[in-house]
């Protein structure tokens, strides 16, 4: 099928639903088009995986991939086009499958609360080990600020909800296939429910023209989840192929936790001009950590602080502190006219450490985005392996140095391990 053919029916739901995922499955590879079409139903099965559905299941696959891919306008074509989805996706807050980001991501500890407050509104509070406290309005899922002590009170009980249940494993609720982890999902009143997991957190809504109709019976059916399915596509470049802008810095290390220094105040030494873009536009991350090792930056908005006891270097660029755990740190540092960066630990070195500053960033970066998929992937999503390839684009001295003594790769060794060796908790 020409790519132009292609481009027709990925642009309709109607077309899709019409097709049927098996048809489409069979459809010309990635190459041949498809745009934000193909992104929506690749997500779709990756997630629920190569279950035979109804065209109306069928339909809530694909809405609720478009709105964990942002693609809000198609997911609203989605229902127009099979009103007789048994639910939908109201809003989400999630990793897709296949993309590596910072955020959300709920693995380890983590919490849910709602909240009721004046005037029927509620809102939505979410933490974890690895996301800072988020607010969002309960009905629509826009992030919110965080409310003023006594405004909104902890929600004593959950609300009274009619059956059907969804994704309830009980026969006699309705037969609906989902993925593993979506389980005991809260009542949230209305008929719609709030699903909680590593991945994230979603609001779905059971669709009463459905519970008319008589939607049969069975229970939650995991199987295809369990078996994995599907391999997702995306229209755009993946974030280690992308520029490293100040948007992207933020997205992963927070805005109060990224310093930019303006290029009137940095040092005059610094003559390497990709470096002072990257401070004075970019930013570095004022604190970073991962296990039990963490990055803490030596600088302020007004510049370079005092170079700490053990960290200078003859004429190197004091950058930030390296704990590598228990009493073990390095002290990182930049040359200011190669901008190459450098490890000074245990009183020996500098030794080379990542060939510029933007590397540095964008090694730190991929640990922090791809801390969710590494520990607690989907099913056939090889987070490491990802991890470990873009790791080996950024820096394949890193990984293949010919010296397995060589200090700078024993201690990136050290840092990755954080995601590829240890647990969400440091062990």
């Amino acid at each position: 099928m020409p790519r132009e053919d292609l481009d027709a029916p990925f642009s309709s739901p109607a077309a899709l639903l019409e097709a049927g995922a098996g048809l489409v499955r069979e459809w010309p590879a990635p190459g041949a088009g498809g745009a934000v079409g193909r992104e929506v139903f690749t997500q779709a099965e990756a997630v629920f995986g190569y279950a035979e559905v109804s065209r109306a299941e069928f339909g809530s696959w694909l809405h609720f991939a478009a709105k964990v891919l942002g693609h809000d306008a198609y997911a609203e074509q989605v229902a127009a086009a099979e009103p007789g989805m048994p639910w939908r996706t109201v809003w989400a807050w999630w990793r897709p499958v296949g993309a590596f980001r910072a955020e959300p991501n709920l693995s380890g500890d983590a919490s849910a609360e709602v909240l009721d407050g004046p005037d029927g509104r509620s809102l939505l509070k979410v933490w974890s080990l690895w996301t800072e406290e988020r607010w969002f309005d309960l009905a629509t899922g826009e992030p919110r600020p965080a409310p003023a002590a006594g405004e909104f009170t902890v929600r004593a009980a959950e609300p009274e909800e009619e059956e059907p249940f969804l994704f309830d494993p009980d026969e006699d609720a309705w037969a609906l296939h989902c993925p593993g982890t979506w389980e005991d999902p809260t009542p949230l009143g209305g008929g719609r429910f709030l699903l909680t997991e590593a991945r994230g957190i979603v609001v779905v809504e059971r669709n009463e023209a459905a519970a008319a109709a008589g939607w049969p019976g069975g229970g939650a059916d995991t199987s295809a989840w369990d078996e994995g399915a599907g391999t997702p596509w995306f229209a755009g470049p993946e974030p280690g192929e992308s520029p490293l802008d100040a948007a992207r810095v933020e997205a992963v290390f927070g805005a109060d936790r990224t310093v930019r220094v303006p290029d009137a105040l940095l040092p005059a030494d610094l003559t390497h001009l990709p470096t002072r873009e990257l401070i004075s536009t970019v930013g570095l991350p004022r604190h970073w950590a991962a296990g039990v090792t963490s990055f803490e930056l030596a600088w302020t908005e007004e510049g370079p602080g005092e170079p700490e006891s053990g960290a200078d270097s003859g004429g190197l660029l004091h950058l930030g502190t390296l704990e590598l755990g228990y009493a073990d740190e390095g002290h990182v540092v930049l040359h200011p006219r190669t901008g190459a960066v450098s490890l000074v630990r245990e009183g020996e070195g500098p030794f080379p450490f990542a060939r510029d500053t933007e590397t540095f960033v964008r090694l730190l970066e991929a640990v922090r985005r791809f801390m969710g998929a590494c520990w607690d992937p989907y099913p056939q999503e090889n987070g490491h392996g990802a991890f470990l390839d873009e790791v080996r684009r950024l820096e394949p001295d890193v990984l293949e140095s010919g010296d397995p003594d060589e200090p700078g790769a024993a201690v990136w060794e050290h840092v990755f391990a954080s995601i590829t060796e240890l647990s969400v908790y440091g062990y």
